[in-house]
């Protein structure tokens, strides 16, 4: 077959040491640029948060963690006919807000005006 010398030896060392590092930091940039995106996402969430469950509009109420267009609407539905919700169990009247719901959007809302 065929030989290396040591200083060939050496250089496909140094450029596979290269490749390594060159992939490494390629990792390591994705792997950043997604925690700061995600960092971003949570600040943007926490700047609006708590929400006024009783004066959201349906834009956002659809901001709190869970609530969708069809929920937030439901929101709506139920202030108009009940009138204001006076604790966060009252949200368990609202379709498609059980117990475990519940839960996650209690520290996104609030029922009064700070």
């Amino acid at each position: 077959m065929f030989s290396l010398t040591p200083r060939e030896r050496k250089v496909l060392v140094f450029l596979g040491i290269l490749i390594f590092c060159g992939a490494l930091l390629r990792f390591l940039n994705v792997k950043i640029n997604n925690v700061s995106a995600s960092t971003n996402n949570q600040n943007q969430i926490q700047e609006a948060i708590p929400i006024n469950i009783n004066t959201a509009s349906p834009a956002d109420l659809e901001k709190i963690p869970g609530i969708g267009p069809e929920i937030a609407s439901r929101i709506i539905e139920y202030r108009a006919t009940h009138g204001k919700f006076s604790s966060f169990d009252d949200l368990k009247e609202v379709k498609g807000i059980g117990g475990k719901k519940l839960e996650k959007m209690k520290d996104s809302i609030t029922l009064q005006s700070n």
